[in-house]
């Protein structure tokens, strides 16, 4: 496998592609993660992971591939990171015994001639009933904190959930199998 540069700081994303890259080279961006908030979704998250993505092809000085995602929570408005414990509370409150959407932008850049693939998934995550003081007790936990939606499946806000439609990792912020089949369909890269 070609030199692999992953885009980014998530300690979350590290740890998925570790499984299958051993000596990948980790380079956050350091961009703003904007979201506007006209965009639908789908276009927000492949626009920052593409943001992601240019920022290091610009920045890097080696060669390889470029990996960038941005992971985004959708209920009827596009929620990103909460920015204190009252907005992962407004958040979670929100989407108590709903089903809302997980989108996951992916960008892939070949530093060598540029060539660039941006895709993105959509997993949708049904919440159970969630009472002010359970909500209280996993905010206290502080996963909420830099996890759009204000949760962690992988942590104890699997608690929160009652059933996922989709791609769990694509939940936890990357997903595995639809950036293993970008890799081998547009860069003959697989990560096995």
């Amino acid at each position: 496998m070609e030199n692999i540069i992953l885009a980014s700081s998530s300690p979350r994303r590290i740890e998925m592609l570790r499984k299958y890259i051993k000596n990948m080279v980790i380079y956050p961006p350091g961009v703003e993660e904007t979201v506007n908030k006209n965009d639908l979704p789908q276009v927000a998250v492949m626009k920052i992971a593409l943001g992601k993505a240019l920022t290091v092809l610009d920045k890097y000085k080696g060669t390889g591939i470029i990996i960038a995602a941005d992971t985004i929570v959708y209920l009827d408005r596009i929620m990103g990171k909460p920015r204190e414990y009252n907005e992962g509370f407004e958040m979670l409150k929100s989407l108590s015994g709903k089903t809302h959407s997980v989108f996951t932008g992916i960008c892939i850049i070949d530093s060598k001639d540029g060539r660039k693939v941006i895709d993105y998934e959509e997993t949708a995550v049904e919440f159970n009933e969630l009472t002010d003081d359970f909500i209280r007790k996993y905010l206290d936990t502080g996963e909420y904190i830099d996890k759009a939606g204000s949760y962690g499946i992988q942590g104890c806000g699997e608690l929160l959930v009652k059933g996922i439609h989709g791609c769990y990792n694509n939940v936890k912020g990357l997903p595995l199998s639809k950036l293993n089949s970008l890799l081998v369909k547009h860069f003959n890269q697989s990560l096995l």
